[in-house]
């Protein structure tokens, strides 16, 4: 007989809306299942959060291993893109989602050269996404971007026995590129500039040999894991609650965004994706439902939860 299926959720954005002031504004369907499940808090991104759903052992330290995952093969680190915001006495990185091609060529000729000496080159995983291709992996010890957006990099500059040299490229990509036409143009779009490059992505990390057996998402590095585990890639469009098949399942539904109708989308997700889920659970038709929040936690539940009669 096959294995009933177990199924687990990640929901990005979710834990905004999870707020105690949005909780009026909260499906109510969503809010009494809630209530009967098994919670565990935690405030791993989602970045951290995917990667530790692949990993055969728990992910430790302050960087993630991004590089090996953008660039299998290839001794390399992650260079994204970013920006950072002088304010008081904090420097605060913000991310850069909004690069166009020729943006980024002109922004990457003009860093090329401070990379030399370190024989590094420079190359775009996607728009927003850049690696350094490397002969040697430096001794340094860095942050990953995920968990810095929005806050303070005092704490998180490299580290390590190669930290001056690593500090001193960082101020003269800074000084390159602050006043380099680009950003002006960008600045008076109303865009932010390009200030700095970001390098992290050296964490260690040991993929799962039986990690899922399917994967539904739309997401780059959601795809990168799956091709790291062998694992069956599929877009979210073709998973069906009525079709589950046996086995290991992971979702990853798209953000909710709290600038866009997000109770809307937070009730049609709920009706699609959780709400059928809760049914088979009731008539024994899966295992277990797992539902992951970014930054806020997981809520758990097997059968017999979902009968409870009362709501804590």
């Amino acid at each position: 007989m096959a294995e009933k299926p177990s199924v687990t959720i990640i929901w990005p954005g979710l834990a905004t809306a999870l707020q105690e002031i949005n909780q009026s504004l909260l499906p109510e369907e969503l809010k009494k299942l809630l209530k009967k499940s098994h919670f565990t808090a935690n405030d791993h991104t989602l970045e951290k959060a995917l990667i530790q759903l692949f990993s055969a052992k728990p992910l430790t330290g302050a960087d993630l291993p991004t590089s090996a995952l953008r660039n299998p093969g290839q001794l390399s680190l992650c260079a994204d893109p970013c920006y950072l915001h002088a304010d008081r006495d904090r420097l605060l990185l913000f991310s850069i989602n909004d690069l166009t091609m020729e943006e980024g060529t002109l922004l990457r000729e003009c860093i090329q050269p401070l990379l030399n000496d370190f024989d590094a080159q420079l190359v775009p995983n996607d728009l927003n996404h850049w690696s350094i291709w490397l002969e040697n992996m430096p001794d340094i010890s860095l942050t990953a971007l995920p968990s810095l957006i929005g806050k303070s990099v005092a704490s998180a500059l490299p580290g390590g026995q190669e930290q001056n040299a690593w500090l001193r490229l960082n101020n003269e990509i800074q000084m390159a590129l602050f006043e380099h036409p680009v950003n002006q143009q960008r600045q008076s779009a109303g865009k932010l500039p390009v200030n700095s490059l970001w390098f992290w992505g050296k964490g260690d990390w040991q993929p799962s040999a039986n990690a899922w057996d399917q994967v539904y998402g739309d997401s780059a590095l959601l795809k990168l894991l799956s091709s790291a585990c062998y694992v069956s890639f599929n877009s979210l469009s073709e998973w069906k609650p009525d079709q589950l098949g046996s086995g290991k399942q992971l979702l990853l539904l798209p953000e909710l965004d709290l600038q866009n109708d997000w109770q809307q989308r937070l009730q049609l997700a709920t009706t699609q994706q959780i709400l059928p889920l809760k049914q088979k659970l009731r008539r024994y038709q899966i295992q277990q439902l797992r539902l992951i929040i970014p930054q806020h936690g997981q809520y758990q539940w097997r059968c017999w939860d979902v009968w409870k009669p009362w709501t804590l």
